[in-house]
């Protein structure tokens, strides 16, 4: 959800170029829908099984992406451990055509990938005045984005490792990781206990961080930003634009995006306290905020009562990872960034890959790559920092407003347990 100028366009995308697949080596979320019953996957998921070169902690796109590296460019054995099933309620919906490349890495058919989600044609925000500027993926010369169904996305990404020969346990709840000579991984799996074996462990729990945590591995983090996001379906007699739109406010910005099923995405972004002062967490209060505004308010008012009303943490964080020890993270475990960077799921791929080509030379060199990759994850979150800041700045209609104030201070990077 990038502000569309062109300028800031330009330092994003230098910004988003999070690590680059390297060539293959010879690699407050509470209620709604769930699916039902464990998932146990791939070809060495017998009863006894339970000695793996890796164990993967989280089965989202950087788990999954970890796991499909490992398994499509080397022989290692890999275990992937989700805690709970996928909810079809998820942050994270609109890509833009930076992502093919990846997804290509992947080994996933691109026409297969696209057919599962709704062509995404432009951005337009009203930031920084009450007009919209709209940027149309027309003009980029790499086609039109999507707007994802987050379910069937992680779906198509963890199907494609336990394809490739991954274990697949979800949902299974990790309940200690022990060290040793090998990771002990202790998990409740249904209604067994197991302990998997491991030589190393890649965290992509997400912003849990469980390995980041128990590592005591010092992060850095710039604010306290919360995404309180309303899911609504839309009409059959609804028509509906398939770009994203984002608008501010003096305490935080919107942003809507349609989804495939006839569903709508609609979230309001702001800093912890303010939504605690103006109770934001309250679907009425909520709702009056969104139609206060001009452009999202007239799309609002034409909604019916949302499915699913989450919150969300999305702060911005960097965790400054062990060089060489037998465990690395990725995705939003290892940085996580303000949506309106467009970083998230880009991010989480191009990481996954990269933790898997760390693994996988520790596990059979015994090291190499994890001082490069922990090194450019810094530099990558350094470069995002002056990016937002220049972004944020672009607004300058509420100079009083302690969010917009916050925004140009953030280079003043905090500790954060």
């Amino acid at each position: 959800m990038k502000i569309p100028s062109r300028r800031h366009a330009r330092a994003t995308n230098r910004a988003r170029s999070s690590p680059r697949p390297m060539a293959a080596p010879a690699a407050a979320d509470t209620d709604g829908p769930r699916e039902a019953g464990p998932r146990e996957a791939g070809p060495r998921a017998g009863d006894d099984d339970a000695d793996f070169d890796v164990v993967i902690l989280g089965a989202g796109p950087a788990g999954a992406a970890a796991a499909i590296t490992l398994r499509r460019f080397t022989g290692l054995r890999v275990a992937i451990v989700e805690r709970r099933l996928f909810d079809p309620f998820r942050p994270g919906e609109t890509v833009s055509p930076a992502l093919f490349p990846l997804i290509d890495y992947l080994g996933i058919a691109r026409a297969g990938f696209e057919e599962r989600h709704l062509q995404s044609y432009a951005h337009a925000a009203a930031w920084g005045g009450e007009q919209l500027v709209v940027r149309d993926f027309l003009f980029n010369g790499q086609g039109s984005g999507l707007h994802l169904d987050r379910m069937a996305f992680d779906s198509m990404l963890l199907e494609q490792a336990g394809k490739l020969g991954a274990v697949i346990l979800q949902p299974a709840e990790p309940l200690a990781v022990t060290p040793g000579a090998r990771w002990t991984i202790s998990v409740r799996h249904g209604e067994r206990r197991r302990a998997l074996s491991a030589a190393y462990v890649i965290d992509c729990s997400g912003r849990n961080s469980v390995m980041v945590r128990q590592q005591q591995c010092p992060v850095l983090q710039t604010d306290r930003m919360v995404g309180v996001y309303a899911y609504y379906e839309a009409g059959d007699d609804q028509e509906r634009v398939q770009r994203t739109l984002v608008e501010t406010t003096a305490d935080g910005w919107f942003y809507l995006a349609p989804l495939p099923g006839r569903r709508t995405a609609v979230a309001f972004m702001t800093d912890a306290d303010t939504l605690r002062t103006l109770d934001l967490l309250d679907p009425e209060q909520w709702r009056r905020h969104a139609l206060a505004t001009q452009h999202i308010g007239a799309l609002v008012r034409e909604l019916p009562a949302p499915q699913a009303f989450r919150q969300y943490p999305i702060h911005s964080r960097v965790a400054r990872l062990p060089a060489n020890a037998a465990w690395t993270a990725a995705g939003d475990a290892a940085a996580s960034f303000d949506p309106v960077s467009s970083l998230g799921i880009g991010h989480a791929l191009s990481s996954g890959m990269h933790a898997g080509r760390v693994a996988h030379a520790h596990v059979e060199q015994g090291g190499g790559l994890g001082e490069g990759y922990r090194q450019s994850l810094l530099d990558h979150f350094q470069a995002y920092v002056a990016t937002r800041r220049s972004l944020y700045a672009n607004e300058q209609r509420w100079p009083g407003s302690g969010f917009w104030q916050r925004r140009l201070m953030d280079g003043r990077e905090r500790s954060a347990a």
